[in-house]
């Protein structure tokens, strides 16, 4: 009987009965590619496997265990084809499964379909739920497990669907995450001694193995935060987060700098501490710090960020939101507003699932190396690489695609592009300009693109498209990787080998082989000036 091998997982919230249907959703397919290797991790029986995008499986991390499966005979997988057409008439589900049914390992298998959720979501009530009918009594029929993998952008509504069709599935698992974390919220899950309904479950995916949190730890923080709310009123702030000489309520203090707030902040469990951000500041030691505090006072330590004179990127907003701040505070404000800001979130308790270690999510913060141009491969497996990283820190990302105008070469506008930043990155393809921003939201794509394209974009392309869903970003990359491996692009590497006149050269001019006599050097010496007198017309002096 299949079960998920997830590390500290009770068995009641594991295992897959036989003649049963269960639905696993998640937005990105990655999530539900973690749950399958773990869900086949110990498999001994048949298992077919139906996607429209099949390869995606195989082209995975951690993707041995499936080759292993498939080498062995128990993995049989089959690619999908989806006629819209059909899809109306409910054919698609019953020519599948009748096709499914000549085959004799289908007995006592398990049965995977993965699907779109634009493929449910038109359906009617109805029209579904004769669709999942045929599924439904296919594994009674056979004794088959089957488990709907539903990813997507919509798959909200497909969520909302299946639970109003709750009778015809014996389970259902909606996959939630915020940056390392994944969540698995159990609408309902029928098991040997009941039902479980309405519970979640942190996980954190360690050297490829998902492994539960260790709730214990969580609680008794919760108990002594609870037990501890003196401080509640203390506000603590770095002296530099406020202009010199501000005149502070009697529960505000001022420390010296960060490392001291960090060492009083330990004693502390309801205050709230205001750490500052200068040009000169570690980022991801701070980072580090506020994490240290969050796990060891409890939730209902504030802390905030105050930005002075640095710069807080939307990466590094991520990172600090994921390691346990609870507010951000992006420019430098009047003692009265800053006053109010802190108020705002007295009494609050820090509610987003916290990392085990700080490891795993800055190992996604520094996954960003490449940057500049690309050959459309390359391109496309560093943006699914990128893509990943990002989705993991809840960072946001932006695909963007250039149409050339006709008789533009692309030499031209690719010479144009000059990127600083790394994650940032393009590549060119039939008559198209791909750009990766990496960390950009959707909204702030017109003024990056301004910092990277020095004329105006109107001057060379005719259509701009931007990608910002993770889900989409990836799709796009598995439609692009199909259709041009093994096609001739070309490779304006060479080309551009030169195109970084935008880059510092920090290396001190070597001046001792100058000719102090030439003329840029020669000292001039001039006359020192003499005052001299002014008569304005009409005045007598």
């Amino acid at each position: 009987m299949p079960h998920l091998q997830i590390t500290g997982l009770q068995n009641a919230y594991s295992a897959l009965k036989r003649c049963a249907n269960y639905a696993l959703l998640a937005s990105l397919d990655n999530q539900l590619l973690e749950l399958v290797r773990h869900l086949l991790a110990s498999n001994k029986d048949p298992v077919f496997l139906l996607s429209e995008h099949v390869e995606v499986f195989f082209e995975s991390e951690n993707n041995t265990l499936l080759f292993s499966l498939f080498e062995q005979g128990l993995l049989h997988p089959f690619h999908l084809h989806h006629d819209a057409n059909l899809a109306k008439n409910l054919h698609f589900s019953r020519g599948v499964i009748q096709e499914l049914k000549q085959y004799k390992e289908l007995r006592n298998s398990t049965l995977i379909l993965h699907l779109d959720s634009e493929l449910l979501v038109p359906l009617t009530e109805a029209q579904l739920t004769k669709k999942l009918g045929f599924y439904r009594d296919l594994s009674i029929a056979k004794n088959v497990t089957v488990i709907f993998l539903i990813s997507g952008s919509r798959i909200s509504d497909v969520r909302r669907q299946f639970l109003a069709l709750n009778t015809l599935f014996d389970g259902q698992i909606f996959i939630t995450q915020e940056a390392s974390i994944r969540t698995l919220e159990y609408d309902y899950w029928s098991h040997k001694n009941g039902v479980i309904a309405g519970h979640s479950i942190n996980c954190e995916l360690l050297q490829g193995q998902l492994s539960v949190f260790d709730a214990h730890l969580e609680e008794s923080n919760e108990q002594t935060s609870s037990q501890q709310g003196l401080d509640e009123d203390e506000v603590w702030l770095v002296k530099h987060a406020l202009p010199q000489g501000t005149k502070l309520p009697l529960s505000y203090k001022i420390v010296e700098d960060n490392n001291a707030l960090y060492k009083l902040g330990l004693t502390k469990k309801a205050a709230t501490l205001v750490f500052s951000v200068t040009r000169y500041t570690d980022l991801s030691a701070l980072a580090g710090e506020c994490f240290s505090l969050r796990k060891q006072c409890g939730r209902k330590l504030k802390l905030v960020i105050q930005n002075v004179d640095g710069i807080i990127r939307h990466q590094d907003e991520c990172l600090f939101l994921t390691l346990g701040v609870n507010l951000i505070l992006y420019s430098f404000s009047e003692p009265s507003r800053l006053q109010s800001q802190i108020q705002s979130i007295q009494g609050f308790q820090f509610s987003r699932p916290l990392p085990n270690s700080i490891d795993e999510v800055l190992k996604y913060s520094e996954n960003v190396l490449t940057k500049g141009y690309l050959p459309i491969n390359k391109f496309v497996e560093q943006v699914a690489k990128h893509s990943d990283s990002a989705a993991n820190l809840g960072v946001s990302g932006v695909l963007v695609m250039l149409q050339l105008l006709p008789r533009i070469d692309a030499i031209h506008p690719l010479h144009l592009f000059h990127v600083k930043r790394e994650g940032d990155i393009f590549s060119f393809a039939d008559d198209y300009i791909y750009l990766y921003l990496h960390a950009c939201r959707e909204h702030d794509v017109e003024s990056a693109i301004k910092h990277l394209f020095k004329l105006e974009i109107s001057d060379f392309f005719m259509s701009k498209n931007v990608i910002a869903d993770h889900f989409y970003i990836q799709q796009e990359c598995r439609h692009l990787q199909r259709r041009y491996t093994n096609v001739d692009v070309p490779d304006y590497t060479e080309q551009l080998k030169e195109n970084v006149s935008y880059v510092f050269d920090a290396k001190t001019a070597d001046i001792s082989s100058l000719n102090k006599e030439t003329p840029e050097f020669k000292k001039v010496i001039r006359p020192i000036s003499k005052p001299v007198k002014v008569t304005l017309k009409g005045e007598q002096i």
